[in-house]
């Protein structure tokens, strides 16, 4: 079956048009919410550690973490009402999917651990599922994921001296994304 040049032109303005009615949802429900966050907890986390020590992540697991938690809900149950697009249940098959075994993994493959190993396993989890709604759904997702992921190991094998740093320059570069999304994304 071939297709004219019209067919796939009209096709790939649908796409277009598609990916920009996304964006416009995203930008205009409080996605970068999220971003500013998540961005700023990892930011926050990290230099508790780097100015309090270690025991200081103790801190972000009991309080901020949970924390985090309450508010993401908090900003879906404000956005619920208002996206009228149906909920991908593959999407949130597979990332309920990820979760669930990025919990197990650990216990079936628990060697000694550190606080920078931990933190940076939880951390590339968050970024496996960026990058599969980045896959999923836009491009911008992905790239995150994937710049994030990069910095974080990076430091841990290569400058594990700057691990701590590199968090918070994770965490800046989801709020830098979340900004980018907010006010310039089109």
């Amino acid at each position: 079956m071939n297709i004219s040049p019209e067919e796939a032109a009209r096709a790939l303005g649908e796409i277009e048009a598609s990916r920009a009615a996304m964006r416009t949802v995203i930008r205009s429900n409080r996605g970068h919410y999220f971003l500013w966050l998540w961005g700023g907890l990892w930011a926050v986390a990290a230099l508790l550690v780097e100015f309090k020590g270690l025991h200081s992540l103790l801190i972000f697991r009991n309080w901020l973490m949970p924390a985090g938690i309450v508010v993401t809900f908090l900003i879906l149950l404000c956005t619920q009402g208002k996206i009228r697009s149906p909920l991908n249940k593959r999407f949130i098959g597979v990332l309920a999917t990820t979760v669930i075994f990025a919990f197990i993994w650990p216990l079936v493959l628990r060697g000694p651990g550190n606080a920078r190993n931990d933190f940076a396993y939880g951390a590339l989890m968050a970024m496996f599922c960026y990058i599969v709604a980045g896959i999923w759904f836009d491009v911008y997702l992905l790239r995150v994921g994937l710049l994030v992921s990069a910095i974080l190991l990076a430091s841990l094998f290569f400058f594990p001296a700057l691990f701590w740093w590199s968090v918070v320059l994770s965490g800046v570069t989801l709020i830098g994304t979340g900004f980018y999304v907010r006010y310039f994304w089109r």
